[in-house]
């Protein structure tokens, strides 16, 4: 994620995170007992999840029939962000790789007659995603409208983004990402922050840690957004820095870390804590891996929310690998 503005950078992973509040069960929904089939199945197509490089499922050749397509950099370990601006001058995103649980008995229209096949989710305003199945989990390919007016073909890139994922993983062609052994990428989340340290913060007293399926992310407490969680997220992009007067530069367990509420405003009951680790991407592109802390709390502000996130920060940050 080479800048910072609001289609950029931090902001996007945010908003996907808050928006999983209101929309989606993504990494709180336990998935179904994973047949020996299933697993064996994903194994061979995926290989380590935690490495996998998402942005090798998709190409811009698979959209440009919708616009001019340019990649976003990076924002997540997870997905691929490509942006479409379409030739009537609307603007899109495309988000291409997050392995997510696939719902027991979900019944979306499938289509495909090759494995992995696709089922499609019946669109929303500005969204709509297809999900390539892969037994007891599903790769996501989402399409969300950022300007422009009504007749974006939102579907149209979701569906395409999803063929060539689903032929990538056909054909055995997805590729992963080397890490050096102190990275995070490599290190459960889960284990980082101590279960007995987030039900400190109220609201979560009885919360359990619940793994995405990606190993980058974990999260205490419920997808809703009237009710407190943490999140400990490994992802990567430009160094942390301060965007506004909500933001602040501080020392949180020996490391460099900034504090901001989520948007600048205050009054939100959301806030997060980043600490930047080790290069990320090609010499010379300036990223670093990133461990961000997002603590929403509804029953207080953003000023709340970030003195609970900078104590969730002080016990985690010594569990993560040396720099």
């Amino acid at each position: 994620m080479p800048s910072r503005s609001w289609f950029r950078g931090l902001p996007v992973l945010l908003l996907s995170l808050v928006l999983a509040a209101g929309c989606s069960a993504g990494a709180q929904r336990s998935p179904a007992p994973a047949s020996d089939r299933d697993a064996a199945d994903r194994a061979a197509a995926l290989g380590d999840p935690r490495t996998v490089d998402p942005c090798s499922l998709v190409d811009d050749a698979a959209l440009a029939r919708f616009g001019e397509v340019r990649d976003a950099g990076t924002v997540s370990l997870d997905y691929c962000l490509l942006r479409v601006r379409t030739n009537d001058g609307a603007f899109a995103q495309v988000k291409v790789g997050e392995l997510a649980p696939e719902p027991p008995g979900r019944s979306d229209p499938v289509v495909g007659e090759a494995v992995p096949r696709i089922a499609q989710e019946a669109p929303l305003p500005g969204h709509c995603t297809r999900r390539v199945l892969l037994g007891d989990r599903s790769v996501l390919v989402s399409a969300d409208q950022l300007a422009g007016g009504p007749g974006v073909e939102l579907c149209g890139m979701a569906q395409a983004g999803a063929e060539q994922a689903a032929t990538a993983l056909r054909e055995h062609r997805v590729e992963h990402r080397a890490y050096p052994p102190n990275s995070l990428a490599l290190l459960d989340p889960c284990r980082v922050l101590p279960t007995d340290v987030v039900r400190q913060v109220p609201g979560l007293e009885e919360a359990e840690p619940v793994a995405a399926p990606g190993g980058h992310r974990c999260q205490w407490g419920p997808d809703d957004a009237t009710a407190p969680r943490v999140q400990l997220v490994h992802t990567a992009g430009a160094p942390p820095e301060v965007l506004h007067a909500t933001a602040v530069e501080e020392q949180i367990a020996g490391r460099r870390t900034v504090t901001s509420v989520v948007g600048g405003d205050p009054s939100t009951p959301l806030c997060s804590a980043e600490t930047g680790h080790v290069p990320f991407g090609p010499p010379g592109a300036d990223q670093v891996e990133v461990a961000m802390l997002v603590v929403a709390y509804p029953d207080g502000d953003g000023l709340d929310a970030c003195e609970f996130a900078r104590g969730l920060a002080e016990r985690a940050w010594p569990a993560l690998p040396p720099v």
